[in-house]
């Protein structure tokens, strides 16, 4: 008989043949639910089926992996690819045995297939705490409101964030995934990923949605996961791009985008002969590859560290000095033996990210799997890396450019019931925001405004080649990634136990008023052992932009309060804050003081001073009046449904009714001289076209708050008429 799936194909009963036709076609257009971890300066998102295709959520393809988080388009992630293989596999779906079988995810989205190869089972974010309320003028104004979406809270938790996520596979394998996240500001710039693969026979459902399942012993089976990196962002965008707008980056060239330019190093893959670039840490080889922005044959100069030369604004700026990859901690050597294989893992094959390979796959193509399993699953260490082979030459020229790194775990037994364990940590690190501004803007002065300058190099010595001097700088990226794979190969060998930093306040508010912007905290994070105190920042005109330090209250100074009023911000300026608490840096295993991470209480809604509030009622106003939604575009764009009362006084009761004297809405005002309403009645019911009644009522006396001269008399009212017109 012949091995062929083909002619497997051909004896398939008219039975089987529907079978195979109703499994492929269940769930089309399927779209995996994801979660976001972003409560440190690294942030990602996952999906329920165990991996994060190109382009499978938000549908657009750098978009993951942020890292400076703090900062717009930092996206490194372009796609990821997940594969299970075995040999001689036994499908009981079709009832055929293939050589290799190959179950997929990525690194290109097929959502109809992958739906019946990566199974989905269960898929939680649980979290430490929850994240804080912030609130700008009464309303939610924090990014975790929407993409910090929490299943359930356990504060017993080792990390901030834990994403829970089981799926079955095709071949009948499980996989239990756990992604640990951390706010702490040591351990805030990589994920841990402990994932357990055990043979529980389950690969797939039939018509009737009952499972089908074997009991078979699995043969050589590997691991496999794809890396497609794009260092980043910032550095390879020109303008706002494809279908999302944000801030504009810069890129000589639109293929400097995706990965083009990407070099990937792989170290430790031979503990008995290591080579001269492997490093070591507590006398063991750290098994890792990175990533980083490599040299482009467009770009009309030196293009490491992606300088801001021809973008908007442009000024020399570092755009891409991140480097990126992924640490192994932990492979088993067996089911039986589940002590650290140092020979793991088996495959770092490198492979070119548009190639067929990448697009397509399918669990039924044997001649596509015979190539996935045995060249790339299998196919063990290259003699040289990619970025090895690249050199010092332009990583998009050679072999045609774009590559992504590639590692496999295996060859691995697994009889019914057996399990093996993995434990990998992805993480980014590299220049700070800082450096990438100066290193950038110095090189531009020398390499586009012709400045003759001398640079300071890392080591101490100095050079007058600005290239020179910028590739130094953003070599340095090394070390900081290799800094960073140390501190989680520590944190994984010390069982994840870290320190905690005081909880940030469980509500975060920011009220515009007319002559201070006012801010008010809980005191929650007072309980949280060795709090020391709050420390507040402020930035202006963005979110994402420099913030300064406003105010510091402490217990040393025994000065702790839970308010502040901003009277140094200026009028017609937006303005943007965060709160920090944070400990007197005694708690025994951390390396100095711990504070709650920004991204917990950022507010992404600016504050601005409003009106001073009127020192009469004659003036007030309702603007506009009539309400017109005929005029929607000449009243309040954005705000279809809203109407201001101007020239308030400091303090009044506001209440709506209806010409016939039905009360309809509600405000207690204070604090400026306007304030705004919706048209929105207390029932929820929108307005409709008529006239309306604003009672304005001062309930107590208004003095002024330097000379105690009495202002407005408690009791002082007044009437305003409006009308709607729908």
């Amino acid at each position: 008989m012949r091995n062929s799936f083909s002619s497997g194909i051909n004896r398939a009963t008219p039975v089987i043949l529907l079978l195979i036709l109703t499994i492929l076609m269940i769930n089309i257009g399927y779209s995996a639910e994801a979660r976001w971890i972003r409560v440190g300066n690294l942030h990602n998102f996952y999906q329920a089926h165990g991996c994060e295709p190109e382009e499978d959520f938000g549908n657009i393809q750098q978009w993951g992996l942020r890292w400076p988080a703090f900062w717009e388009l930092q996206d490194m992630q372009a796609a990821r690819g997940f594969w299970i293989g075995a040999a001689n596999f036994y499908d009981p779906v079709i009832n055929y045995t293939f050589p290799y079988k190959v179950a997929h995810c990525g690194p290109r989205p097929r959502p109809e297939i992958e739906e019946n190869e990566m199974m989905p089972v269960k898929f939680e974010l649980i979290a430490y705490k929850s994240h804080p309320t912030v609130l700008v003028d009464g309303e939610i104004s924090s990014d975790n409101q929407w993409e910090d979406l929490i299943d359930n809270v356990d504060e017993t938790l080792p990390s901030d964030r834990i994403i829970h996520n089981i799926i079955n596979s095709s071949l009948g394998i499980s996989m239990d995934r756990k992604i640990y996240g951390f706010s702490q500001q040591y351990h805030d710039n990589f994920f841990i990923y402990d994932m357990t693969f055990t043979n529980n026979g389950i690969c797939g459902k039939d018509i009737k949605d009952e499972l089908i399942t074997h009991a078979n012993t699995l043969e050589d089976v590997y691991f496999y996961w794809q890396y497609r990196n794009a260092v980043c962002a910032e550095g390879t965008v020109e303008g706002t791009t494809i279908n999302w707008i944000r801030q504009p980056g810069w890129g000589t060239e639109r293929n400097m985008r995706w990965g083009k330019n990407t070099m990937n190093e792989v170290l430790g893959e031979n503990p008995d002969a290591p080579a001269p670039n492997d490093v070591s840490h507590n006398g063991e080889l750290i098994r890792c590859f990175y990533s980083w922005h490599g040299k482009h044959s467009a770009s009309e100069y030196d293009n490491i560290g992606s300088p801001n030369y021809n973008g908007w604004q442009s000024d020399g700026r570092l755009g891409a000095s991140q480097y990126t990859g992924v640490v192994t901690l932990h492979a088993d050597k067996s089911p039986d033996d589940h002590s650290n294989d140092p020979y793991q893992p088996r495959t770092t094959m490198y492979i070119n990210s548009d190639e067929s390979a990448t697009v397509n796959n399918d669990q039924y193509s044997q001649s596509r799997m015979n190539d996935e399993y045995t060249r790339l699953m299998a196919g063990g260490h290259p003699p040289l890396s990619q970025a090895e082979e690249v050199g010092d030459g332009d990583a998009d020229s050679w072999k045609d450019g774009s590559y992504s790194a590639g590692i496999g775990f295996g060859p691995y037994t697994l009889a019914p019931g057996d399990s093996v364990r993995i434990v990998l940590a992805e993480g980014v690190n590299g220049l700070s925001r800082k450096m990438n501004t100066e290193v950038g803007r110095n090189w531009y002065k020398a390499a586009k405004l012709g400045q003759s300058l001398t640079f300071e190099l890392p080591d101490g010595s100095s050079t007058t080649d600005e290239d020179e001097y910028k590739n130094a700088w953003v070599y340095t990226g090394v070390d900081s990634i290799l800094k960073t794979f140390r501190r989680a190969i520590d944190l994984y060998n010390n069982d994840l136990i870290l320190p905690h930093p005081p909880d940030p306040p469980e509500t975060f508010e920011v009220s515009s008023q007319g002559n201070r912007i006012y801010l008010t905290w809980t005191d929650n994070a007072e309980n949280s052992d060795y709090f020391e105190g709050y420390k507040l920042y402020r930035a202006k005109g963005k979110a994402d932009s420099t913030y300064y330090e406003i105010f510091d209250c402490n217990k040393t100074d025994g000065n702790i309060v839970h308010e502040y009023s901003d009277l140094a911000a200026e009028r017609g300026q937006l303005y943007f804050y965060y709160i920090i608490s944070y400990d007197n840096g005694t708690q025994p295993g951390a390396p100095g003081v711990l504070r709650s991470s920004l991204f917990y209480t950022r507010t992404n809604k600016g504050a601005t001073l409003k009106k001073p509030p009127a020192i009469t009622l004659d003036d007030i106003r309702v603007v506009p009046n009539p309400y017109n939604i005929r005029n929607l575009n000449h009243q309040y764009i954005g705000e279809p449904n809203k109407i201001m009362f101007l020239n308030l006084p400091d303090k009044c009761e506001i209440k709506i009714y209806t010409e016939r004297g039905d009360l309809i809405y509600e405000i207690d005002h204070e604090g400026s001289g306007d304030n705004k309403w919706n048209l929105i009645t207390s029932s929820r019911q929108i307005v409709v076209s008529g006239v309306y009644i604003a009672t304005f009522y001062v309930p107590g006396d208004i003095v002024d708050n330097v000379t105690g001269e009495l202002i407005i008399k408690k009791g002082t009212s007044s009437i305003k008429k409006f009308v709607v017109i729908r």
